[in-house]
């Protein structure tokens, strides 16, 4: 874990992160996928299907997942998610995100950190990811924890066409 990075429970008082001590680090399970569109919405993230999620997370054993879920009211409310998957020395982290309203609150870095930790778990020695080359926020967070631009893909997304930078993180 970074000692610069504040995680939930790190602080307390007025806006502190004692008000998400209660938010959980788990494995993203299959039956998860329904939870999944709403956050991904929320975020800006495309939506890879329901059936895709199911099958990546249940069928697919090189993918795994973390899940950052509270518990509101009895039901699991999803905050925050990682997809990613493992081959061979690489891990490649397909998705993460967090609810706006959790932004910079530490709980990007908990999930990132899970994310990381069942990677090496599984044999990984660094992490590759892309980005919108426009997405600024988050080339900010993923250089903060270390991972550097190691190439471009052209025309890599859709919905509008963009760019791509490849970037890479020794594990």
């Amino acid at each position: 874990m970074r000692p610069d990075v504040p995680t939930a429970g790190a602080c307390d008082g007025a806006g502190g992160f004692d008000d998400f001590a209660d938010i959980r680090v788990s494995t993203l399970l299959p039956e998860d996928a329904p939870l999944i569109e709403a956050l991904e919405a929320a975020t800006n993230l495309s939506f890879w299907g329901e059936d895709n999620y199911r099958r990546f997370l249940g069928e697919l054993p090189e993918y795994f997942g973390r899940k950052l879920a509270r518990r509101v009211a009895g039901a699991t409310r999803l905050v925050g998610f990682s997809l990613a998957r493992a081959v061979y020395e690489n891990l490649e982290l397909l998705k993460i995100g967090v609810l706006p309203e959790f932004h910079r609150l530490g709980l990007g870095t908990r999930v990132l950190e899970a994310t990381f930790e069942e990677g090496v778990r599984r044999g990984c020695d660094r992490c590759f990811l892309e980005v919108r080359k426009s997405n600024r926020r988050a080339i900010q967070f993923y250089g903060a924890h270390g991972f550097q631009i190691a190439g471009a893909r052209l025309d890599y997304y859709s919905n509008p066409t963009e760019d791509a930078w490849v970037m890479e993180l020794r594990l």
